[in-house]
């Protein structure tokens, strides 16, 4: 039998190459790229973001959703029930995004179309991303090329293993993870300040209009 290959290489983006895809997209791509980057979300728990499982003053946010073609239900593992801390480039980033839109009571999601719909990952991958990447002579960028340049983001910066899957809610963590839940928290915070703060800086640039899903 021949060897089997991978018919999609797998790739990461630089911290450079994210600065400028960042900053080539509108304010609403933008900012569910960056908060993708910069949290290691998977696409359904993205999407199905709503502002109560946000907590900007304290700086973390809440995975107790995901979203498939329009429906909701629980994260792919028990693992992805998960608090995960913002950095505070992060915090920014979605503290601009609620400023710009009209529906931000505690059950509105974060990302909706108009009419607090979800959001389809895949139109804005095609409409904003795969464009964005096509500027900038880039292989087009999926929601799992996102996730995957975090956790490489992460081991790069020596964060552990272990605190990186519980940063992305993998299954597979050590059994003691419990155990040492205040040490793993002050690692998973310093983890999201190393990724946040250190990588990159999300240009912030004034919007010529509105966004045309609000």
């Amino acid at each position: 039998m021949p060897t089997l290959k991978c018919v999609r290489p797998k790739w990461v983006l630089t911290t450079t190459q994210a600065g400028a895809l960042l900053e080539a997209m509108p304010l609403l791509a933008r900012t569910m790229a960056g908060v993708a980057l910069l949290t290691g979300l998977r696409r359904g728990e993205l999407f199905a973001l709503r502002w109560k499982s946000l907590d900007l003053v304290d700086g973390h946010l809440t995975v107790q959703e995901a979203v498939y073609e329009g429906a909701f239900g629980t994260p792919k593992t028990e693992a992805g029930v998960r608090r995960v801390p913002l950095s505070d480039t992060t915090v920014t980033l979605l503290e601009e995004w609620k400023g710009h839109v009209k529906r931000t009571e505690p059950e509105a999601l974060v990302f909706s179309t108009w009419s607090g719909k979800p959001i389809s990952p895949n139109n804005v991958l095609r409409r904003w991303i795969f464009p964005a990447c096509a500027q900038l002579t880039l292989p087009n960028a999926t929601w799992l090329t996102f996730r995957r340049t975090y956790s490489s983001w992460a081991h790069d910066k020596g964060v552990p293993a272990k605190v990186v899957a519980g940063l992305m809610g993998h299954a597979k963590v050590d059994t003691t993870l419990n155990v040492y839940t205040q040490v793993i928290e002050d690692s998973v915070r310093a983890a999201a300040q190393r990724v946040g703060g250190e990588l990159f800086t999300i240009v912030h640039k004034p919007e010529k209009g509105a966004e045309l899903t609000h």
